[in-house]
């Protein structure tokens, strides 16, 4: 998710329930780290999404190469190799984007991204498949996985996402706002859901074997692509809804078609998906940011001085590493642990979690979870196997209806 200015988001009467039932912890914590580091010796974290191309597309220096922002060793971002090796990451599925809505500048990040595998190659692979995805972990690299977060730039185009199939593509966010193809979580809505054009855009994905990311759309948009797809689906970064009620969450009744479908829904460690306090405190943000904005049209520093005291007025909330924990408890509990799976959004967030503040604390979240009893079996479905099972299932189909 990308945050180009601190008060961006906009939700829609965003009404969190707390959770405020206690936790149980049957496993002690020496206990815990033990079965954590055995699970992360065969079953590395892939994690569902990843911004770091904000780095070189979309700062106040940008846009800028490889040379002016290394991620060989440790950097301020949230995202870099020693981190995503501290974290037990074994793939990422890497959001390409340019610093525009050009295919000039889309194409470049293309470019980006296998220079980026060339200079750091003993390190990252780029992976097409759920197989060459396994194969770069086992040679202990670490897979990209390219994606598309918001589907504008196929420009409603099946002859684009062809293109970049071949280039690499292999999942794209249906809609990031409202689209050509769908309607979006925290937009107005235009198609009640998904157009013909999408209808049709979903049917190429199934038969190229594109992962069709439901992250962003809005609800009646999650069912129309449940009601058309063949093949499953992932939600690459979202949460629960019923236990934060903002738009860009996951209905319940959407999870226990997930279920149907055999897709996975990849809980994202984003503080104002998660949790009440942290929602609200960023909502009553925006209204003092825009209401600023208004007063003082053109003048950025004088909003950022009324923001500025604004926050230190009003504390930011903390989230915490157990906070997280229930969303996973919660889809357990609903569906079961094979439709789970893990993404940081690192990189796309301003605001970060307690204890998930980068890709090298992916094992505190699995700490806090084998503390609560989650097995070393069910670990490592969250970790890696549940993607790749679905991913696999997705190419299986498409090879079938391609043979039709």
């Amino acid at each position: 998710m990308k945050i180009p200015i601190t008060w961006l988001l906009l939700f829609s009467a965003p009404n969190c329930f707390a959770q405020s039932n206690p936790v149980n912890y049957p496993v002690s914590k020496t206990k815990a780290t033990q079965i954590v580091a055995a699970v992360l010796k065969t079953s590395p974290v892939i994690d569902g999404h990843n911004d770091l191309f904000i780095k070189y597309m979309d700062c106040k220096s940008c846009p800028r190469d490889l040379k002016d922002y290394r991620i060989d060793s440790m950097n301020k971002g949230h995202t870099d190799i020693p981190k995503l090796r501290k974290g037990g990451a074994g793939a990422v599925l890497m959001n390409v984007f340019g610093n525009d809505s050009s295919l000039l500048s889309y194409h470049k990040a293309w470019d980006l991204l296998y220079r980026m595998e060339q200079a750091y190659q003993r390190d990252i692979k780029i992976a097409g498949s759920a197989a060459e995805m396994r194969t770069a972990m086992k040679e202990g690299r670490i897979a990209f996985l390219p994606i598309l977060e918001g589907a504008v730039r196929l420009k409603d185009d099946p002859a684009l996402l062809r293109t970049y199939y071949k280039l690499g593509l292999r999942s794209v966010t249906f809609a990031y706002k409202t689209n050509g193809l769908a309607d979006g979580s925290d937009d107005s809505a235009k198609h009640n859901g998904i157009s013909a054009i999408g209808r049709d855009m979903i049917k190429e994905m199934n038969r190229l074997g594109v992962l069709i990311d439901m992250s962003h759309i809005s609800a009646k948009a999650m069912n129309d692509i449940l009601d058309v797809t063949q093949s499953p689906v992932i939600f690459s970064h979202s949460n629960v809804k019923a236990l934060c009620n903002v738009n860009r969450n996951v209905p319940d009744d959407v999870l226990i078609r997930l279920k149907q479908n055999r897709g996975i829904i990849m809980l994202t460690f984003v503080p104002y998906f998660v949790k009440n306090e942290h929602t609200l405190w960023l909502d009553a943000g925006d209204t003092v940011y825009y209401k600023a904005k208004a007063e003082y049209p053109g003048q950025k520093e004088k909003v950022d001085s009324i923001m500025e005291k604004w926050e230190g007025e009003n504390e930011e909330p903390v989230v915490t590493v157990a906070d997280m924990a229930n969303h996973f408890d919660y889809v357990k509990k609903l569906i079961g642990v094979d439709y789970i799976g893990m993404a940081g959004d690192f990189d796309g967030i301003q605001f970060t979690i307690r204890g998930l503040e980068n890709a090298g604390t992916y094992p505190n979240l699995l700490t806090e979870l084998a503390r609560r009893g989650w097995t070393v079996a069910e670990l490592k479905k969250i970790t890696s196997e549940n993607f790749l099972r679905v991913f696999e299932d997705v190419e299986k189909k498409a090879a079938l209806l391609r043979e039709n």
